[in-house]
């Protein structure tokens, strides 16, 4: 397949890209032009649609977003422009050739008032900006004739050294005690294991365009890894697996509001049951996957 992929040089982008160029013809996009990318301003239509003019892609996948929660409540439009019109102009160029169209949003558009796993059916209502820009772009990504929402949520791999695992790990072995948020209920998911689930989805959505010319689709995917946990919890899974005795890790209920503006849900764990059910797989637990990763990398 000839594959577009957003974000190439982001976390998820830039893991995503190295496992579709083993068997695919891959394109990827940046602003910033890192690893191997396009250069192409994806605010900006008419980049846009000069990114499309002249080549024919059997897929697009959409990582990049605006993804600084606090700074998303701080500069609202900057999110606006980068989570939700980047998502609109894409779509609007894949609708004429009818180009599958793969969006990556967040659990953030839960306002984390359940105590069950959210399935892609409950209620949306996001409660900060993030998550409405995030939402607003799920609008836009169904305007492609052949689209896929995948929710993910709480990103950790190599690539990014600000994602949460990366610096906790840099705490842990500087500091002699670490205060750690245990405020919120979320599922972690590594990069890997995501970018495999979107590689399974993107040949789904290419296949059933390629069997059933004429006919729409529109899906919505969860993907993350099973179990929940806290950062203070996932905190003490990391000095477990590492073997940091001499650190302590001590639980922090709260930040105050000027540290952190934008409100976060409680409880933003999804199901993953119909990703599963239809791929016929299991997604990994956290704890495995952050095991993986801490051996691969440190």
């Amino acid at each position: 397949m000839r594959i577009l992929v957003t974000g190439g040089s982001g976390m998820l982008g830039h893991v995503l890209v190295r496992a579709l160029l083993t068997s695919h013809e891959v394109t990827g996009v940046s602003k910033n032009g890192n690893y191997d990318t396009r250069l192409c301003d994806l605010t900006n239509p008419e980049e846009v649609k000069k990114l499309f003019s002249g080549r024919r892609f059997d897929l697009v996948i959409h990582t990049a977003a605006y993804s600084d929660v606090d700074g998303c409540e701080r500069n609202p439009k900057l999110a606006h422009e980068s989570n939700a019109l980047t998502t609109k102009y894409l779509a609007a160029a894949c609708r004429p050739a009818r180009v599958p169209f793969i969006y990556i949003s967040t659990d953030y558009v839960f306002d984390g008032r359940q105590t069950a796993l959210y399935s892609e059916k409950d209620l949306t209502c996001p409660i900060n900006v993030y998550g409405m820009t995030k939402l607003e772009g799920e609008h836009y990504a169904a305007d492609a004739p052949l689209s896929v929402i995948i929710r993910t949520s709480w990103l950790f791999g190599p690539g990014n050294p600000n994602n949460f695992v990366n610096a906790i790990l840099a705490r842990l072995r500087s500091e002699k005690a670490a205060k750690v948020l245990a405020d919120q209920e979320d599922s972690p998911t590594y990069t890997r294991d995501l970018a495999l689930a979107i590689q399974k989805i993107g040949q789904y959505a290419e296949s059933f365009s390629k069997h059933n010319p004429g006919k729409e689709f529109h899906d919505t995917f969860q993907v993350c890894n099973a179990g929940v946990t806290t950062r203070f919890e996932m905190t003490r899974e990391i000095k477990r697996i590492l073997g940091l005795r001499e650190v302590r890790v001590e639980k922090l209920d709260r930040l105050p509001s000027e540290h952190r503006p934008a409100l976060r849900p409680r409880f933003a764990s999804m199901s993953t049951a119909h990703y599963e059910f239809l791929f016929k797989t299991k997604l990994r637990r956290w704890q495995d996957s952050l095991k993986d990763y801490l051996s691969e990398n440190n």
